[in-house]
């Protein structure tokens, strides 16, 4: 392969590596706020109308956890080679590339699409729901994964644009979007109502759905984020800009090599999700109130995050073009770089969850007992963030440099040996109930981000990714 006379333009991007990965992440933060945010706001509106549907939509949210996990490992798969034939200078294998998650987006998709509707009906009592909650559950899961061919498209094309270095696109379509969620979630949740204001009465129309509602005004806006994402990866400018009437049949050289980077970090997500799923299951042995609680202090709990999740995007698309250019250097300097930012930032969102959890969860509810539980276990995950922050930067990192199977056995060993085995023992034998589950979980991410650290510091992780292929 002809290597590039020239460092990539974006590691260059900004006058300084620093300058360069906030370029790249504020557009990619602000992304995940939006994402994020039709959760959340699924979860606040439905929170409104009481415990039970709190429950009834948090219930599957482990299960989704493990779907997006799959479609995020094929983003994985494509997407880091897309930055390494940039980096590398081979354009024509990228549109290739392109092309062949198109295809697989088209056949995983579907596949998906049909299993999650077989699974509705009897996935909430598996879980160990309460009967008041299986029929809304199982309807808000059936809803939401209608649409799961265009929610693996979003998966897949937003992550090859942001390793192309693309990172606003994302960001626009998801806001808008999300502007939509939250107006179908007004007129779809509640019935008709009346508001005044200093113009007058303002009268809205409602259909009245509650739980169904909320799961069909995501449907609505995530399909549409989907659908314009593809579109926006195949019309990028320049060379990268993808031809109806080039090939498209399926070439297997290109499958190999994304299965490379996907199949591990596939087979982590969905491990680590199922023991999610077991995580989820010991909480449903609480009681409504404390799964009410643990998804609300879930969903604030991740809102600290998402700006670590963005500098991870912006790590993976510079450490995979430097790795593609063959400068270790530039990828080890930017891995440094990007993981103290997100140890920084998590330290200081760790320190307002700790002294602002009651009314971060009162954001999502106005039960009094589910705003005590929630906050109390938001204080013990919040002396664990920094740790988090590591594992989180680090994860993207190492994967632009195509280190994904070290990501597996950290992922299994820390959900299986650590999180689960404390979280039973603390939460059963010591009675410590949900503040036991959540001492596993902050168990979990402490020893994750420990493992990380010493993965970037042993230097292996540049040599791990296997080579690329030739045009």
């Amino acid at each position: 392969m002809t290597q590039p006379a020239e460092k990539p333009a974006l590691l260059t991007l900004g006058k300084t590596p620093v300058h360069t990965v906030l370029l790249l992440a504020w557009p990619a933060i602000i992304e995940q706020i939006m994402l994020s945010m039709v959760q959340y706001v699924d979860t606040a509106m439905v929170g409104a109308i009481g415990a039970q549907a709190t429950a009834a939509v948090g219930l599957t949210s482990s299960t989704m956890w493990l779907i997006n996990g799959i479609f995020n490992a094929c983003g994985v798969g494509f997407s880091v080679l897309v930055a390494q034939y940039i980096g590398a200078g081979d354009l024509k294998r990228c549109r290739l590339i392109i092309r062949q998650s198109v295809l697989c987006v088209g056949f995983l998709g579907l596949l998906f699409t049909l299993f999650c509707q077989l699974i509705a009906g009897p996935l909430p009592s598996l879980l160990g729901a309460d009967a008041a909650i299986t029929g809304d559950a199982t309807a808000y899961f059936r809803i939401l994964t209608s649409v799961l061919l265009l929610q693996m498209g979003a998966a897949v094309f937003s992550a090859i644009l942001r390793c192309a270095g693309d990172t606003r696109t994302p960001m626009v379509l998801n806001l808008s979007t999300n502007l939509l969620n939250i107006l179908l979630n007004t007129l779809f949740i509640f019935g008709p109502s009346a508001h005044q204001t200093p113009f007058g009465v303002l009268r809205l129309p409602g259909l009245g759905l509650g739980v169904r509602g909320a799961a069909l005004a995501s449907a609505v806006s995530m399909g549409l984020v989907g659908f314009l994402l593809c579109a926006a990866a195949l019309r990028q400018p320049g060379e990268l800009r993808i031809r109806l009437q080039e090939s498209w049949r399926p070439d297997r050289s290109v499958w190999q090599e994304a299965a490379r980077y996907a199949v591990p970090v596939a087979v982590e997500r969905a491990t680590v999700t199922l023991g999610q799923i077991v995580f989820t299951a010991m909480v449903s042995r609480l009681g409504t109130v404390a799964l009410a609680a643990h998804t609300l202090a879930v969903s604030a709990e991740s809102i600290t995050y998402l700006p670590a999740t963005g500098i991870s995007y912006a790590a993976t698309s510079l450490v995979g073009q430097a790795k593609g250019a063959g400068l270790r250097k530039e990828a080890e300097r930017f891995s440094y770089i990007t993981m103290w930012m997100g140890i920084g930032l998590l330290g200081l969102t760790g320190v307002l969850l700790f002294f602002f959890s009651g009314p971060l969860v009162s954001i999502f509810t106005r039960d009094a007992a589910v705003i005590a539980l929630g906050a109390g276990v938001l204080r013990i995950e919040a002396l664990a963030e920094p740790f988090f922050g590591a594992r989180i930067v680090l994860a993207g990192a190492l994967r632009g440099a195509g280190d994904v199977r070290f990501q597996l056995w950290s992922g299994l060993a820390c959900m299986w040996l650590v999180r689960l085995t404390v979280a039973w023992v603390m939460a059963f034998v010591f009675h410590w109930g949900l503040y036991g589950i959540w001492c596993g979980m902050a168990a979990d991410i402490t020893v994750n981000g420990l493992l990380f650290i010493w993965r970037l510091r042993s230097g292996r992780w540049y040599d791990q990714a296997p080579k690329r292929r030739a045009a």
